[in-house]
């Protein structure tokens, strides 16, 4: 990975919330990581018990809100009011933007709403560019125009009198942009995204985000927040995570000019580094070297999940952590175990190694291996089904049109109820699952 710009951090710790996040938490920690920014990930539990207490600025991870709302409850909502209240900062991407809004399922931290589906473009996907606001202190060193990378964001609708600033702005799409699963640069210059709307039933046409807001900034009792539907966490992100790097240097100098005073503990991360939380072997078996019988074979499970995928031309790797599926199916949830379980894999490997290496004898994290033959139950079950499912969708599409939501036929529909629910934000054994991953990733990281 190119050095991310001259700007560096002499900050304390950020706190990371944690729960929810899934893929997006590791992307998220891995820029951080690479950006030299110490960071402390925090369940919801933690900032129930007021581990907030001592941090300038909490980052949220993108992941779905619903999820996030659920897991925090009115303790963990209020505490993070609390927190930008007494001059806290908080800086959220995709999902934890709209965390921070008042369009349910939300934290109501902000006097902001969703923009709703029918005049979104909630489909888009890849490369934009992004115009800044240049005399705000986050565009130091920066051009006025780069590119960043979004991934199915929403879009803000402020309400009357709203004082929120504009920090930037949607401008035109960049390199393997998509909506949908269509490629932007593909399509021919005026082309009629009207009729391919109708066919699709979403809204497609590139224009609509045009000029809307993607970052923003928001004052709130003595602190502030930075919502951003850009993810500028995204790995490999050059200009998105310089701009990431601005925008916690400046949330840190404001909080600490307005007084509010850092007593944040050892970090995970302390400095620049190489080392990945993200290594990923899209090709390789699963390697099963200091790693629990139990996390191993559920790696493995979802890799031939995924070589399924592939050899029935379902999907194909887009970048290491994010498939490219067929439209009608769920592509990134099937994408996003694999990318756990592999992350975990290899955390708990070096997690053993550097044990051993301190004690001289592989210390267990507690309940670990009951907690890992019970991942190891689940994803066979989730891959097993997951199989079914997509063997079933793929006929189906043969004979129409297929959705993510919605009545297929009856061999679709209950394995599709069994395995996410029959809402777009996964339910079902899916949710499950994740959850149960969500947990043992913290457990990893923290230790």
């Amino acid at each position: 990975m190119e050095k991310i710009g001259v700007e560096c951090w002499d900050g304390p710790p950020v706190a990371v919330l944690w729960d929810q996040s899934l893929v997006w938490g590791l992307l998220c920690i891995e820029t951080l990581s690479k950006l030299g920014v110490p960071f402390e990930p925090l369940s919801a539990h933690h900032i129930c018990e007021d581990r907030l207490e001592g941090f300038r600025v909490l980052v949220v991870p993108g992941g779905w809100a619903a999820h996030k709302v659920r897991v925090l409850g009115e303790t963990g909502r209020l505490k993070i009011a609390e927190f930008i209240d007494g001059r806290g900062s908080y800086l959220g991407f995709c999902g934890g933007a709209g965390l921070a809004l008042s369009s349910p399922p939300a934290l109501y931290l902000a006097p902001i709403r969703r923009m709703p589906m029918s005049e979104r473009l909630p489909s888009a996907s890849g490369q934009i560019y992004v115009s800044g606001t240049i005399s705000h202190p986050i565009w130091k060193g920066i051009a006025s125009e780069i590119p960043v990378s979004i991934w199915w964001p929403s879009q803000f609708q402020f309400e009357p009198g709203c004082k929120a600033a504009c920090l930037a702005s949607y401008s035109f799409p960049g390199t393997g942009f998509q909506v949908a699963d269509l490629r932007v640069c593909d399509m021919d210059e005026g082309y009629r995204w009207g009729e391919l709307e109708k066919e699709y039933g979403v809204n497609l046409d590139p224009a609509r985000i045009q000029g809307h807001p993607a970052i923003i900034e928001i004052e709130r009792g003595m602190g502030r927040l930075v919502l951003s539907y850009a993810h500028l966490d995204t790995p490999g992100d050059l200009w998105g995570n310089r701009l990431f790097l601005n925008i916690l240097n400046y949330l840190n100098e404001t909080s600490r000019n307005s007084g509010l005073e850092s007593s944040a503990r050892p970090s995970v991360s302390g400095k620049r580094t190489e080392t990945s939380f993200l290594r990923l072997e899209t090709a390789s078996p699963a390697a099963v070297t200091g790693i629990h019988p139990g996390v191993a074979a559920a790696k493995q499970a979802a890799a031939d999940l995924i070589a399924f995928g592939e050899a029935n031309l379902l999907w194909n790797w887009r970048k290491p952590w994010l498939l490219n599926w067929k439209r009608g199916i769920r592509g990134l949830e099937y994408g996003s175990l694999y990318v756990m379980l592999s992350c975990m894999a290899d955390l708990e490997r070096r997690s053993a190694t550097a044990r051993e290496q301190e004690s001289g004898q592989a210390v267990d994290i507690p309940g670990w291996s009951k907690t890992a033959h019970e991942l190891e139950a689940r994803t066979l079950e989730f891959c097993a089904l997951a199989k079914r499912l997509l063997f079933e969708e793929k006929i189906a599409t043969q004979t129409g049109t297929v959705r993510k939501l919605g009545k297929v036929n009856e061999r679709v529909d209950p394995l599709r109820s069994a395995l996410f629910g029959n809402r777009m934000n996964h339910g079902g054994l899916c949710g499950t699952l994740f959850d149960l991953i969500d947990r043992m990733l913290l457990d990893l990281i923290r230790h």
